[in-house]
Parts: C-alpha cells; structure tokens; sequence
C-alpha cells in the first residue's frame, strides 16, 4: 500500500441503502449514472496515484490498519472515496488542454485551461454565455505541506476525523482522512491570518513569553507590528512555526484553521460550441509583499501547474454575465484583462446559433491590454470571427504607442452606435462589463458622455437613463 493511497479522504457508510425498487425508476437511474461517473473519476485519480507513488514500509501500513481495512473490505463497510466531502456540489474533473496565452518572459502569466465535463453533473451547468462561472478548490503546495509537518513532528499518516468541517451528509457515517491530506486539500494553511486566529493561536503555547507575545498582537497598541507582519505576507503556517513552544494537538487544527475555499472563474466558452468541455481564461496573480518577496495567488498558482491528465475539484457558480435570450439584440461588450472571458463564451454561443441557422444580432467587442503581442488573447480565434462578421473587434493597448488608450477611448469612438442601439428610444440593444473594478467609472463615464453628445440628454437625464438600463438588465458589470 502507498502513502497516496492510504491518505485518501474517506466517506464510511454505516447504514442500508434503500430499497431496490427505487433503481428501476427512470429518474433514479439517470441520478445514478451522474453518481457512477463521479465515483468513476475518483476511482481513476487514486488509481493513478498508486500507480506513480512510492512504496511505504510496513511500519505505516501498520500504522493505518484500520483504514487498510475499510479499503479492502469496502462492500461490507460501504467506504465511499470522495475528493472533498465537504463540498457538497463538488465534482472531480480531468484536465484535458493548458496553454500558455503569454510570452515566456513576460511579467505576467495568463493561460487556457480546458476541463472534461462529459457525463459529469456539471456538463449543462458550465455554459460561460449563460450565466455560468466555475468555482475551483485548489491544493495546497505539497513540498511547503511536508515542510510544516515535518516542522510540527506530526506524523503524516494519522488518521483524523474530519467531521467538523464535512459534517456527513446521512446518517450513520463518518468521514475520515490523514493529516497530510488535512493539510493539502482541507486546511488554508498559507492563507492571511487575521487577529481572531490569534486569540485562538495564544492559549496553545506552553511558554509564558510566548503566550504574551501572541496575545498582544492581538491588541491595539500592538496593530503597528500585527499590520507589519500582514505587509510582509505572513501566513497561518508563519506565525505557528515561529513560535516553538506551540503544541497544538492535531484535531485542534480544523477548530483554529479555516479550509480554502472556491475561487470563482469566469468560463471562458460555451458548451454547445464545446460539447463537454469547460475552458477557463486565468492569470496567476501575484504581488510584491513588503521585504521585496514575490507572492502568489494560491488557487491561480494551483491552475497554473496543472496539465493534461490532472484533476481538480470544482463545481458550477452563478454569474451575471449572461447572454439575451433575444438572439438578434445589438451585444456591446468591454472585457478588460481577463475580463475578456465570458465575451468569447458569449461569441462562440453566438458563431453555435448562427451555425444552426439562426439569424444573430451584431457583436462589438472592447478589449483593453497594455500591448497586442503578448495580451492579445485567442488572436486567431476573434481575426476569424471577425472576418466572418459575428463581431466588430474595437482593441485597445495602452503601452503600444505615445498617447494612452484605453477602452473607453475605443467606446466613444463608436458613440453613433452605442447610441442607436443602446440610448435611443425603442432600442434592444444590451452593454457587458467585465473586468478590473478600477476602469468601471471611466466606462461609464464614457456612456454618459455619449447619451449627453448624441442623444441631447442633460447630465441627470443621461444618469437616469443608464439607472433604467441596469433596471432592465441592459448595462451589466462584473468587476473584481
């Protein structure tokens, strides 16, 4: 037995199943084929995992033979593997495309990735023109992981209860795994602390010193060098390994620790123009902490090390960028940065419908960068589009030439459109935001300015009439 397979978060069943008439149903049956492919990608990921893990001494399969047991007996204690019990709605997906959208050297690293949904329950739920984001659960970074509990001499094969933060979904079970798997998948350990992690932090130090110490961050003559500490990125996993008479007993981690949570991603395409595929436009942020070290995000950095082959945990989230239902409505559109994501989703449903032989509306996008070479996201894909005429590309890049230009400079360039199809009365016309929160203003400052120049409207009419356009869902923004 290996160490991968062995830490695998574990659902035990406890109680019948119920009654066998119940699979007969129709409905019951297509429920199951959902919950058989789940099962399915659980079982190809530990799978996998054997196969490339090291073997471990019998030491620790003895360590673990309780949990060897329920493995090898699961009929008869029904021991269910599940990827992260608790997220209720969470699906174990496969990577199937990564590709780097930037210049090698260049300052930041924006990237696709394409996820296989096919015969998931997330494969009608991820239409990016549909109002669909995809939330994502990533790891924590497996080498730091050992560190700190190697750091802590913790053993990284216990067995621990992880009921408090996956309370079981029926009754009769019990949810398990190993304080390596706490670590990695459960437990944000290289988060941002704040000073309620240190009131809990305190009463676990055994030397009195060190016991003042971290209780006196917690007060305000002490937020100078709490905010410092907060400048200089420290984490949760900073502040327990400088401390050294720290002795935090294992099941105490879930109490004083909060688990990572989703990060949510505009979806980048539409599934009826990719049938079973989920494609995701990401940039792994990063910022420079005070001391000059550079950080990164955790579940950006997580995508940006995945490949083909790999899996993740994520489900289905609401977004407010969702296509008119009215096919042939006017679709202006600003994407800045990857805020440009669910405009292609949007395209790409359009380019589906007019291949059915619907007749589609126009499409004009604004996409805001700092240079076409290395910003320039799916190039091809929208030179294409827009020499078949489903879109009209308005770019704007800052840093190409003297003279700044941003998007809103692009957007008052086609002031006589936006206003026929947007401003003027009995239009159908729909405005898309999405992006950094800082342009918004300028954008819709721009608006303004063209309802006041090409419409006539005085200042408070114009205000008034983009109230009425968000009232009616035709000015939409989705800033971050």
């Amino acid at each position: 037995m290996t160490r991968e397979e062995v830490a695998a978060p574990l659902l035990l069943v406890t109680r019948p199943f119920q009654p066998a008439w119940l699979v007969s149903m129709p409905k019951t049956q297509a429920i199951l084929g959902v919950e058989a492919q789940k099962v399915a990608m659980v079982y190809k990921h530990h799978a996998a995992v054997k196969e490339k893990a090291s073997k471990v001494s019998q030491d620790i399969i003895n360590k673990v033979g309780d949990l060897s047991r329920l493995l090898a007996f699961q009929p008869q204690y029904k021991a269910q593997l599940r990827a992260r019990p608790d997220v209720s709605q969470g699906e174990l997906i496969r990577v199937t495309d990564w590709k780097l959208l930037t210049p090698e050297n260049y300052d930041r690293t924006c990237f696709h990735i394409e996820v296989d949904v096919s015969g998931t329950g997330l494969e009608h739920l991820v239409n990016g023109a549909m109002g669909k984001a995809l939330s994502v659960y990533a790891t924590n970074d497996a080498d730091k992981v050992m560190k700190f509990i190697n750091h802590m001499k913790l053993d990284p094969d216990e067995i621990v209860s992880v009921e408090d933060i996956a309370p079981p979904s029926e009754d009769g079970t019990v949810v398990l795994t190993t304080v390596y798997k706490l670590f990695t998948q459960y437990l944000d350990l290289f988060g941002k602390p704040s000073r309620e992690f240190l009131k809990k932090l305190f009463p676990f130090a055994e030397d009195i010193m060190e016991k003042v110490a971290i209780a006196e961050l917690t007060l305000d003559r002490k937020s100078e060098d709490f905010l410092d500490r907060q400048a200089r990125a420290y984490t949760y996993a900073d502040y327990i390994c400088e401390y050294k008479s720290l002795k935090i007993p294992v099941a105490k981690y879930v109490e004083i620790l909060p688990t990572i949570k989703q990060r949510v991603y505009s979806i980048c395409s539409s599934s009826d123009y990719h049938p079973g595929k989920c494609q995701l436009l990401v940039v792994r942020e990063d910022w420079q902490a005070k001391g000059g070290d550079t950080k990164f995000g955790l579940c950006s950095s997580f995508l940006t090390f995945l490949r083909p082959g790999t899996v993740c945990v994520a489900h289905a989230t609401h977004s407010v960028m969702q296509i008119p239902e009215d096919k042939t409505a006017p679709i202006f559109m600003a994407g800045l940065g990857t805020g440009l994501a669910p405009f292609r989703a949007f395209i790409e449903q359009r380019k589906h419908e007019k291949n059915q032989g619907h007749r589609v509306g126009p499409m004009t996008l604004f996409f805001g960068g700092r240079h076409a070479h290395a910003e320039y996201y799916y190039r091809d894909e929208f030179e294409n589009f827009e020499a078949e005429g489903l879109v009209k590309c308005c770019n704007a890049w800052s840093r190409d030439q003297k003279q700044k230009v941003y998007v809103q400079h692009k957007i008052m360039e086609q002031a006589d459109d936006i206003w026929a199809n947007l401003g003027r009365e009995g239009s159908r016309g729909y405005f898309f935001l999405c992006g950094s929160k800082q342009p918004e203003k300028d954008v819709f400052a721009a608006l303004i300015k063209i309802f006041e120049t090409k419409g006539g409207l005085k200042n408070d009419e114009a205000h008034k009439k983009m109230e009425s356009l968000q009232l009616a869902g035709r000015y939409v923004t989705e800033v971050y």
